[in-house]
């Protein structure tokens, strides 16, 4: 990221934020649907990048899917580095490591791939930058590639509060509260980053939401 989130720097922060992740569990659902959106499509896939991959996830579902497939973990979080290879390490030289800003996604030098995915970071970025990243996502993949975004969004309305208020019955609550982190920009409708993903020559959906979390589905259309 353009200003490195300094929660996210901590072991001991990254720690305790695995911890209190009350949100594992529900995101499961959202990752298999990406799962078998891309199994259905036919294609073959050779590369998967996941940008602000964390401890990884929603690469480890798509590696286990994918068996012949290799995987790119990408961060700007070192500590994230550190929990995502203790976590991937099954797959031995399957995954390469990329620490860097996906905001400048466009300036990592990743090979071309076949899905790209995102968990929980792209909220962080402006809007500008979030229909950058979505325009660099679309020139990284190959024809018929797939990208996934499932994120944190806007509600309207009184929406928003009336999600939290009831979230936690679903989710269970954090034992504890954590530092807050960076989140300077008002949060967009589900809708308008569709509109975004569409901008960028997507053909997007967006087929999983459960309160202000939701997937936005967006193909490459085949050539």
């Amino acid at each position: 990221m353009s200003s490195v989130l300094g929660s996210w720097c901590s072991e001991d922060f990254v720690a305790d934020w695995l911890g209190e992740d009350v949100l594992a569990d529900l995101l499961q659902t959202p990752r298999q649907i990406s799962a078998a959106l891309v199994g259905d499509s036919k294609i073959a896939v050779e590369h998967i990048v996941d940008l602000g991959s964390g401890h990884g996830p929603y690469l480890e579902l798509l590696l286990k899917t994918f068996p012949k497939a290799r995987g790119t973990w990408v961060d700007s979080s070192e500590a994230m580095e550190k929990a995502g290879r203790e976590r991937l390490s099954q797959f031995g030289d399957r995954v390469g490591y990329v620490v860097g800003d996906i905001e400048r996604l466009g300036n990592l030098g990743l090979e071309p791939s076949q899905v790209v995915v995102s968990s929980r970071a792209i909220h962080h970025f402006s809007h500008d930058n979030i229909r950058t990243l979505y325009r660099s996502a679309y020139e990284l993949l190959t024809a018929g590639g797939w990208f996934f975004n499932l994120d944190h969004f806007g509600a309207p309305s009184d929406w928003k509060a009336r999600y939290r208020a009831i979230r936690g019955q679903f989710t269970g609550v954090r034992t504890r509260q954590l530092p807050s982190h960076r989140e300077p920009f008002e949060l967009t409708l589900p809708e308008e980053q569709i509109g975004w993903l569409r901008e960028a020559g997507f053909d997007a959906d967006m087929p999983w939401r459960t309160f202000f979390t939701a997937l936005l589905a967006a193909r490459k259309v085949p050539a």
